[in-house]
């Protein structure tokens, strides 16, 4: 099999995008890796495709018989089709990856996808929607941005202190009291920062 080359991205069984900053990722991709019926996906909109990861039960019979030289079949039950892409890119010494179709379609799929970003510590993964970027953030970081763009925070570990500066309603060393507590934000310039007391927690960022 083809050996796997960065600019990497992954594109998951969900919706896929129309907007252009994902779709642009998808044109400038050196290795693109579809999960299960993401395949059939990519060659009705005109792309190509490295590798097909994922259990199989939900890929076309033609796209199965014509690309069979590029299947990696995983049945464990136990990750889904995404992680066990991501799982496979980073063994092969991947460490950033962009990844589209990950939300949509189902939204218990989606929450699921989204917060699989946080099980991987040393990896560097964006997931690219229709609207914005997810993507994890680890102690302290400073993050580009413009002024009234939308900002989320996630966190699921209420035992982390979170600061920041340039948002419109700043954390102190402030406890995220809930899962939501940190969303509708917005910051008011070219960057902001996060500074955290440990772990991790996701970012969300919304497109111009």
């Amino acid at each position: 099999m083809k050996e796997l080359k960065n600019p990497l991205i992954i594109v998951a069984n969900g919706e896929f995008p129309k907007h252009s900053i994902p779709l642009d990722k998808l044109k400038l991709a050196k290795t693109i890796i579809a999960c299960d019926g993401a395949s059939d996906t990519l060659l009705n909109n005109n792309y190509s495709f490295d590798l097909i990861i994922g259990d199989l039960d939900s890929i076309s019979k033609k796209t199965l018989n014509l690309f069979q030289s590029k299947i990696i079949k995983d049945s464990n039950q136990a990750n889904n089709d995404l992680r066990k892409a991501i799982e496979h890119a980073e063994s092969k010494g991947i460490k950033s990856i962009s990844i589209i179709g990950a939300t949509g379609k189902r939204e218990d799929h989606s929450i699921g996808n989204i917060f699989s970003l946080l099980k991987y510590d040393n990896l560097d993964l964006k997931i690219y929607t229709d609207t914005g970027i997810f993507s994890k953030v680890n102690n302290d970081e400073k993050i580009d941005s413009f002024k009234g763009q939308q900002v989320s925070i996630f966190a699921d570990d209420k035992t982390i202190k979170i600061s920041s500066t340039n948002l419109k309603y700043n954390f102190n060393k402030d406890y995220s009291s809930s899962l939501f507590s940190g969303t509708l934000n917005e910051s008011i310039g070219e960057n902001f920062t996060l500074k955290l007391s440990h772990g991790k927690i996701l970012l969300f960022q919304k497109f111009k």
